[in-house]
């Protein structure tokens, strides 16, 4: 048998494993770290791969890394071109040049420091390995990023003929990667060279209204349907200029990424769009109408960009979508809406981390396991034991794990009753998204449970949205989408109103969409409760509170105790808050 290791290692690190053409795990390091985003060296995600395979990195036969490092000339020409235009860029960019290359490969070591990953990691990338993991003789081999985003995305359907399209804050030369695929061949349509950038784009505003960049996105795209987009034209002409041929061009000097991460903004985005929004300010109306406007802007962008597809392949009708970018969900639900193409997968990780299966995957003999790649279910499986021993851990009284029907049934009612409910099944889903393997769930009938959730268990702001589960088979009753939506990775107009908790104030929802195959116990849950309600679609919400999403049993148990959750349903056990205040009471006579 031979071993494939995949690795992210800067924004968003991750590993990922294959023996011979199987897909074993991947693991993303914020999970292990419990650092939000974690881009360190993914020094804990590569032993966490290594060790559920039950192996070491002398047994590797291959190693994949998503980036090459000798073609960083095209970054620094695109740098040094915005250190002249803009003088608070050239001080934000040094101070951050200098940090990055003054820290040694593998900084954070076991993983404890929040740092970022270092281009030297990359240069280096076997003594920084084996100073934790060991020796070891696999063959390294460097992909190119935009193309590992896109294997891994391609992977996601049998399309031999559709259209590719990756783009984020920006690869080793390239933004943007737009390809076409006839009868397997890939052929390039265009490169948008960085520092043009949709991500950088998008990222610096988030940062300009108040939230943290590379994290806060999804709160602004959150905001945007509150507003107005009367900002959209001014943008469109002064900052992210659509230009013909499907190009766009980034007016670093008014809108420039590494300033903004320095919280230094040019004085011109204050003149066309008021101040900046303070961090935890209420935002102003002129505040959530701009992010109305730089989701109405990104959106033109992205159909800008997708033209010259259509225009020379308008027989394509499938489109994949890959890169941080295509985290915008609501971004991909208007193309779908808009009708350029009849169907749209996502990956379930389009993100940096979903790098580390597709540099895999791009020096992979094959044949690969696409059922396994397909799965978002890669982190390590904790056995009836060991999930036991957390119970017994946690419970002076350890509830007995039931038979699956009695599970099932008891879950299903107290979501109907308005119980909340924290929920461990199975394996750790790969990527941001909390896919029914450790989620938050409630009854999305009742529309004061979203302020519930947010005000007391996930303590966020009252304007996010939270998204619906919905069996595959009766989501089509439910909302405007002509297709599964696996990974919750598209926005979808809802035709129900029987479920205002997960309906957005636009009247749109990112909707997951649940096959018994895909997780046969997720599924049944949403099928009992749609028995017991006529609705087959429950309130579904990442496991955390201000964290990475849990990972471990014990993790579960010490979220739960901080949360306001009526239960935890972990493996085969139901415990309640009551289980837990037993165990409260009894230290307290102890002591």
């Amino acid at each position: 048998m031979q071993y494939t290791l995949g690795l992210a290692t800067m924004d968003n690190s991750a590993a990922a494993l294959f023996a011979d053409g199987v897909l074993v795990a991947a693991v993303e390091q914020e999970r292990l770290s419990r650092i939000k985003n974690d881009g360190a060296f993914p020094h804990l995600a590569i032993a966490e791969v290594l060790s559920i395979a039950g192996i070491t990195l002398a047994d590797l036969d291959r190693i994949a890394v998503y980036w090459q490092p000798w073609r960083i000339g095209g970054r620094i020409a695109g740098t040094l071109g915005k250190m002249r235009r803009n003088p608070a860029t050239a001080r934000a960019i040094a101070q951050r040049a200098g940090a990055m290359f003054l820290r040694r490969g593998g900084a954070a070591e076991a993983g404890g420091d929040e740092v970022r990953g270092s281009w030297t990691d990359l240069m280096r990338l076997r003594r920084v390995l084996e100073r934790i993991h060991g020796p070891t003789r696999a063959a390294i081999t460097h992909v190119d990023h935009h193309l590992s985003h896109q294997l891994y995305a391609e992977a996601m359907r049998d399309w031999d003929d559709c259209v590719s399209l990756s783009y984020d804050g920006g690869g080793e030369v390239d933004s943007t990667v737009l390809t076409v695929r006839r009868g397997g061949a890939r052929e390039v349509l265009s490169r948008h060279r960085w520092p043009n950038s949709l991500g950088h784009f998008y990222s610096t505003f988030t940062g300009y209204l108040g939230f943290r960049m590379l994290e806060g996105e999804y709160k602004m795209m959150g905001l945007a349907p509150y507003g107005r987009p009367r900002f959209r034209d001014a943008i469109l002409r002064e900052v992210l200029v659509l230009e013909p041929g499907g190009r766009y061009r980034l007016d670093t000097s008014v809108c420039d990424y590494h300033a903004a991460l320095k919280g230094q903004f040019s004085d011109r985005l204050s003149a066309l769009f008021g101040p900046r929004r303070a961090p935890d300010a209420p935002p102003t109306e002129a505040q959530i109408d701009l992010a109305t406007s730089v989701q109405a802007a990104h959106e033109a962008a992205l159909m800008h960009v997708l033209e010259p597809a259509r225009a020379a392949h308008p027989e394509l009708r499938r489109l994949v979508i890959s890169g941080g970018c295509a985290l915008n969900v609501t971004a991909n639900g208007r193309l779908l809406e808009a009708g350029l193409f009849d169907e749209i997968i996502i990956p379930p990780a389009p993100h940096d981390a979903g790098c580390a299966i597709g540099a895999a995957l791009a020096v992979l003999p094959a044949p690969v396991d696409k059922a396994a790649v397909r799965s978002p279910y890669l982190g390590r499986e904790f056995g009836p034991a060991e999930i036991a021993r957390a119970v017994a851990d946690a419970c002076p009284a350890p509830p007995p794990p039931l038979p699956e029907h009695d599970l099932i049934a008891r879950t299903a009612g107290m979501l109907a009753e308005g119980r909340l409910i924290a929920w461990f099944q199975g394996r750790a889903e790969f990527g941001p998204r909390a896919l029914g393997a450790r989620s938050f769930l409630a009854d999305p009938r009742r529309d004061a449970i979203r302020d519930e959730m947010n005000d007391k268990i996930k303590k966020r702001e009252l304007f996010r949205p939270f998204a619906p589960s919905a069996t595959a088979e009766a989501a089509p009753a439910f909302f405007d989408l002509g297709q599964d939506s696996p990974y919750m990775n598209i926005v979808a107009r809802v035709r129900d109103d029987r479920i205002p908790a997960v309906t957005h104030v636009d009247g749109t929802a990112r909707v997951h969409t649940v096959r018994a195959g895909a997780h046969a116990r997720y599924h049944a849950l949403i099928s009992a409760f749609g028995a017991a309600t006529g609705v087959p679609v429950v309130l579904n919400t990442s496991f955390n509170i201000q964290e990475p999403i849990v990972y471990s049993p014990a993790e579960a148990f010490a979220t739960f105790a901080a949360s306001g959750v009526d239960a935890l349903v972990i493996g085969d056990h139901l415990v309640t808050r009551d289980d837990l205040a037993a165990r409260k009471d009894t230290h307290v006579s102890e002591h």
